[in-house]
């Protein structure tokens, strides 16, 4: 009788051991598969991540961002920096930090590589939307309402143009938008976002 339940028992050890083994092959599997899922959509995406300091002409300030693409075509792009407000009645400059998050959609980034044409640094066409926040002053003034936490957001059509290799970009989008009272006198509103770029 102990014979009989020892060889049972190295017959339940030997299944357990085959079928450990099974499941590793099939773990070792599912994951080479995902990570030649994962290069080749790598390989397929027209866009790159890129990490960019930003010199804001309208509005004035600095700043810098990391893009990162979720797709084919499409990035998202967060920033933080600070921000400049000219008040032209008893002149003054109100320093801000402001932070956003931008989807974009390069809509004519694949056309544009086969053509030829410049596609370095995400060079191109596109529409997106945009969330963004002046989180509080660094110094208060008589003219401005020095609030903090002030919100908005926008939906915009842009353009991206990298100089030849230089790593330097010109950047202009612009949309309509509904903020908070504190960033805008009207709403909606338009939405504008101009500058130059640098690429590191």
């Amino acid at each position: 009788m102990e014979i009989m339940d020892n060889g049972k028992q190295e017959r339940l050890e030997k299944r357990r051991i085959k079928k450990g083994y099974s499941l590793m092959k099939n773990y070792i599997t599912i994951v080479g598969l995902l990570l030649s899922i994962n290069v080749s959509s790598a390989q397929e995406r027209l866009v790159k991540p890129l990490n960019r300091i930003n010199l804001g002409v309208f509005p004035t300030g600095i700043n810098y961002s990391r893009e990162i693409p979720i797709a084919k075509r499409s990035t998202v792009e967060g920033s933080a920096g600070i921000s400049l407000t000219y008040y032209i009645d008893n002149f003054g400059v109100q320093l801000g930090t402001d932070l956003s998050v931008d989807y974009k959609f390069y809509y004519n980034i694949g056309s544009r590589e086969r053509k030829g044409k410049n596609t370095a640094g995400n060079s191109g066409s596109f529409v997106g939307a945009t969330a963004y926040s002046n989180l509080f002053p660094l110094n208060k003034l008589e003219q401005s309402n020095n609030k903090s936490f002030q919100f908005g957001g926008a939906i915009f059509w842009g353009i991206r143009q990298q100089i030849k290799d230089s790593g330097f970009q010109v950047n202009f989008l612009g949309g309509p938008a509904l903020a908070m009272e504190g960033l805008t006198d009207n709403n909606p509103s338009l939405f504008i976002r101009t500058g130059i770029s640098y690429i590191f």
